[in-house]
């Protein structure tokens, strides 16, 4: 059994990564944070146009037909540039729409050229990630049935957050005639979304600790760069350790989600807990090795820290996850509702 992407889909996070280094630099992203909108101009337009938003969509809907294991690599090329699109809301929506049947399928074509923006939540007053951008939502109501509405259906008031990337919105609304999509696995697509959000960790945790190893060489302390010290060596090979471990656990859930296998629910929880776990540690040592200018606006790394707490809570915490794993390890209690 092969778990890990092939060689196309590296060569093809390989050209993301050169698109966002030029597209959604540093200084582009700080402009995003600042502005009341949050991302970059233009930039989800151009991911739809190279194929990373369509990666998944089905080719008759114009998409490149491919499942979350292509998307892994991708997805971490957009953590480690801190990204603010919403691809994870956009990936889970993909897998609810192209299987829910006719009427959710006409979103699609939409989706995978970049028209469209979708989210994602459950109950009727939803916290919604993406949900400042979203054109359509699919919302889960108190009895897992997934509903279809559009922007125009629902109200939405916008949120405060750290993570000015994030979009968080308040959604509410109300189940009408024909929103309910029957064939619709809401958890299976919470769990891809879960992988999703791992894959994105491990992304920013990669950033986090380039950025801590790049500082470590500049820092002197004792007319020594710090980084020369056993103590800050220790801390930041645990961190690379952590990275190293999480990625394949991520890689495994993809694969596990992609062919829904019977462990799928465990796998996604076991990638969200070890990548969410690699990337706060990634940011605690990050921050301790900056000292007080990591604490500042003005440095670049609280945008990789802001969204690393921002995705650690989103799609279940590492409680919520620890606690899915064990009942599926355990097979005595019953599964914890999704949050």
């Amino acid at each position: 059994m092969r778990v890990l992407p092939d060689a196309d889909a590296l060569e093809f996070a390989t050209a993301v990564r050169e698109l966002l280094t030029g597209a959604a630099d540093v200084e582009a992203l700080r402009a995003a944070w600042d502005s009341s909108d949050g991302r970059v101009p233009g930039l989800w337009k151009r991911l739809a146009d190279v194929g990373v938003v369509g990666l998944t969509v089905p080719e008759a809907a114009g998409g490149a037909g491919m499942d979350i294991t292509a998307l892994v690599p991708v997805l971490v090329e957009a953590g480690r540039a801190a990204v603010p699109e919403p691809l994870i809301e956009t990936s889970a929506a993909v897998a609810l729409l192209a299987t829910a049947g006719p009427g959710a399928d006409e979103w699609l074509p939409g989706i995978a050229s970049g028209e469209v923006v979708a989210a994602l939540g459950e109950g009727r007053e939803a916290v919604v990630a993406g949900a400042r951008w979203a054109d359509v939502f699919l919302l889960a109501d108190d009895a897992g049935d997934v509903h279809l509405l559009p922007r125009d259906a629902v109200t939405i008031r916008d949120q405060p957050t750290l993570d000015n990337g994030i979009g968080l919105g308040l959604v509410t609304w109300s189940p009408g005639d024909g929103t309910a999509l029957a064939q619709a696995d809401g958890l299976a697509a919470f769990d891809l979304a879960c992988v999703a959000a791992a894959a994105e960790l491990v992304g920013l945790a990669t950033a986090m600790l380039d950025m801590a190893v790049r500082y470590a060489l500049q820092r002197e302390q004792f007319g020594k760069p710090i980084g020369s010290f056993q103590a800050v060596k220790h801390q930041l090979a645990d961190v690379y350790v952590g990275n190293a471990f999480a990625l394949p656990v991520v890689h495994r859930a993809a694969w596990s989600v992609a062919k829904r296998l019977p462990s799928r629910r465990r796998d996604a929880s076991h990638a969200k807990y070890a990548a969410t776990v690699a990337a706060e540690r990634a940011a605690r040592t990050a921050l301790q090795v900056h000292a007080g200018i990591g604490y500042t606006y003005e440095h670049d790394l609280h945008m990789w820290m802001k969204r690393t707490w921002s995705l650690a809570t989103l799609w279940g915490d590492v409680a919520f996850h620890r606690r899915r794993v064990a009942a599926a390890v355990l097979a005595d209690a019953p599964p914890p509702r999704v949050p």
